[in-house]
């Protein structure tokens, strides 16, 4: 049961109406992650671009940022997105065994090099201490600083969505995953 109150897809708020007129332009929701939200539309707002952001303008290539998103999300308890997520990594080229084994990936044989010093990356970022210089040093020696921003954000946006979620106690969508939002 949700803690706040889900936003009627069909309000008549004009501002909220014309954030989720935006989002239903994008081909899916409003989701109840965006339905809870709009209980802040001023927030709402922001929250929507900064997502189509990370996944619209990054160079990085989409299938790294949605295995250090899926492994973030996993850490930190973000069931919720965990269940959108997983269509998105399979979309751009994760498989099924690179999932099942997020919370093995040390031992498992399904992940390249490249994948392995994200997935590092992605549970030093969850951790308490923090990237330390060593995991740091291994994924900056494969990406760009560009690249090493786009990772670090778009991991950092979605442990917050964890937080939100797990916090506000957002139900699962009936559908139980996003549509086409953001899968493109």
């Amino acid at each position: 049961m949700s803690r706040v109150p889900l936003v009627d897809p069909g309000t008549q708020d004009p501002v909220i109406a014309a954030l989720f007129s935006a989002i239903r332009a994008k081909g899916g929701g409003p989701l109840n992650l965006h339905r809870t939200m709009a209980n802040a539309p001023e927030l709402l707002g922001p929250f929507l671009d900064l997502a189509v952001a990370l996944r619209a303008s990054p160079v990085s290539p989409r299938i790294d940022r949605e295995l250090v998103i899926l492994r973030t999300l996993q850490i930190t308890g973000g069931d919720y997105g965990f269940a959108h997520h997983r269509a998105m990594g399979l979309s751009c080229g994760l498989t099924e065994a690179q999932i099942g084994d997020l919370d093995r990936w040390q031992e498992s044989p399904n992940y390249t090099d490249r994948q392995r010093a994200l997935l590092a990356y992605a549970d030093a970022m969850t951790s308490p201490d923090g990237v330390d210089d060593s995991t740091y040093q291994a994924l900056s020696a494969i990406l760009p600083p560009r690249e090493m921003v786009e990772i670090t954000l778009s991991g950092a946006f979605y442990a917050m969505v964890a937080q939100l979620t797990r916090a506000l106690r957002v139900p699962p969508d009936a559908d139980g995953v996003a549509g086409r939002y953001g899968q493109e």
